[in-house]
């Protein structure tokens, strides 16, 4: 069985990233990104990572 698995986490200013949600959708992933993105509580970026078979994160993209 192939499934994939997107983690949204948001970075703030001091590059902390806290975890968003998780999705089994690359664009809802990039949509949640889009949507929690806000300067003024200091969330200046979303990173998505795509889970391996391993476990293992991997860095898809950034949204800013």
């Amino acid at each position: 069985m192939n499934w994939e698995l997107y983690e949204v986490w948001a970075v703030d200013q001091d590059g902390n990233e806290d975890l968003i949600d998780t999705t089994k959708s690359l664009k809802e992933a990039r949509q949640l990104a889009t949507l929690n993105i806000d300067e003024d509580v200091g969330i200046i970026e979303c990173v998505i990572y795509q889970e391996d078979e391993e476990g293992t994160l991997n860095e898809v993209t950034r949204v800013k």
